[in-house]
């Protein structure tokens, strides 16, 4: 082999090694640069996804604008004073973001559907109608006192009735018993197998308190039949409740309708309120009937294999 041959095979090789180890480069180059697309993927969220946010709801004000807060996850929103809570707005004390997994029911169907497709840092606000919320607020659950209550000095009731109220008395004509509501003396005047009467024998201008207000004996007339009470709204402040089972003795065909509404909760809280000289008593919860709005952050996303 001469020397001009003797290069240019030596040249060729040389070549075929430098594309070589240019191809060689250029693969790993790609394949870094699809192990980085890999890596920075965007997750969006998708039914399955375990995701914490965080939250704030607001009530719908008046023309689509923010109400009152009813909720939130942020202690510079709960702490903030200028920024105005709703009357069920309760301190958590610990504040933390939500975890919840997408679509396993924990949270209200309009807010399910809100955080399908964000991704990881993503800030939005929603509006969610009460049918994707928490639903109507039902009529059978609110309570209406007048200011002056009429109640019978003499009353008969079916003995389920007064069982229900005083429990399983045997024998119990001409028992005195204690009013389960208001405490005072109540005489049994009548009793057979299917009804019984009794005698309430409250005191005239005594103050009685079953309510988070007083209550006073104005007036008591057996010839009537009418014990004439009087409540005082003025004692009422904003942040008084019912217990639901004091209602379920005062008044059991009230409390039966009630029972039977969709959202009931027997052991519930009836919140307070005094319109046009009514005492109003209402067990929906605050957020029933009422539009949304919530302010998210998305700050996790997992995703099981």
């Amino acid at each position: 082999m001469d020397d001009e041959k003797f290069c240019l095979w030596a040249i060729g090789i040389a070549i075929i090694l430098f594309a070589s180890i240019l191809g060689m480069t250029k693969y790993d180059e790609w394949k870094a640069d699809q192990d980085k697309d890999d890596k920075d993927e965007i997750i969006l969220i998708q039914e399955g996804d375990e995701i914490s946010i965080d939250y704030t709801g607001y009530f719908q004000g008046g023309q689509d604008q923010f109400g009152a807060v009813f909720d939130t996850s942020r202690r510079e929103i709960a702490e903030n004073d200028s920024i105005p809570k709703s009357s069920g707005f309760q301190d958590k004390g610990t504040y933390d973001d939500l975890t919840f997994t997408v679509g396993s029911g924990q949270m209200i169907k309009g807010f399910d559907n809100a955080v399908l497709g964000k991704k990881v840092g993503q800030s939005f606000t929603i509006s969610i109608p009460p049918q994707d919320a928490y639903g109507p607020s039902f009529d059978e659950m609110i309570y209406y006192l007048n200011t002056t209550q009429m109640m019978p000095v003499y009353q008969t009731m079916a003995i389920e009735d007064f069982y229900r109220l005083y429990g399983d008395v045997s024998d119990p004509l001409g028992k005195t018993l204690s009013h389960p509501v208001w405490m005072w003396d109540v005489v049994v005047m009548e009793a057979d197998p299917t009804e019984v009467t009794v005698m309430n024998q409250p005191v005239y201008g005594d103050i009685y308190n079953p309510f988070p207000w007083n209550t006073t004996v104005e007036d008591i007339s057996t010839d009537r039949n009418v014990i004439t009470l009087l409540h005082h709204m003025d004692d009422i402040g904003p942040e008084a409740m019912v217990p639901a089972m004091t209602l379920s003795m005062f008044d059991l065909e009230w409390f039966d309708i009630a029972l039977m509404t969709p959202q009931w909760d027997e052991m519930g809280m009836g919140s307070v309120t005094v319109s046009g000289g009514e005492i109003v008593i209402d067990f929906n919860k605050e957020v029933a009937g009422k539009t949304l709005i919530f302010e998210i952050e998305i700050n996790k996303i997992n995703r099981g294999e």
